[in-house]
């Protein structure tokens, strides 16, 4: 079972996405990297099979991937 601990920190990402304007949805797929990100809808899916650990380090890989994107912009608009 999933800490309390490990359960905070997985939201407190969710929720950082969510200031990017990003929809989390936990559902079952089969993604290779365990997640898949619908640009044009702002949709992130992670698969709700992975153990915590996994569906958190997914979270930041995704939410670093967003803070990139979103650099890039703003530096083309400059």
């Amino acid at each position: 079972m999933a800490s309390g601990k490990s359960r905070y920190h997985m939201q407190k990402l969710v929720d950082r996405l969510k200031e990017f304007e990003y929809t989390v949805r936990f559902e079952k797929g089969n993604f290779k990297s365990g997640y898949c990100i619908l640009e044009d809808k702002k949709v992130v899916v992670v698969n709700k099979f992975h153990d915590i650990d996994a569906r958190i380090e997914n979270l930041r890989n995704i939410l670093a991937e967003v803070m990139k994107q979103g650099s890039e912009v703003e530096n083309q608009l400059a």
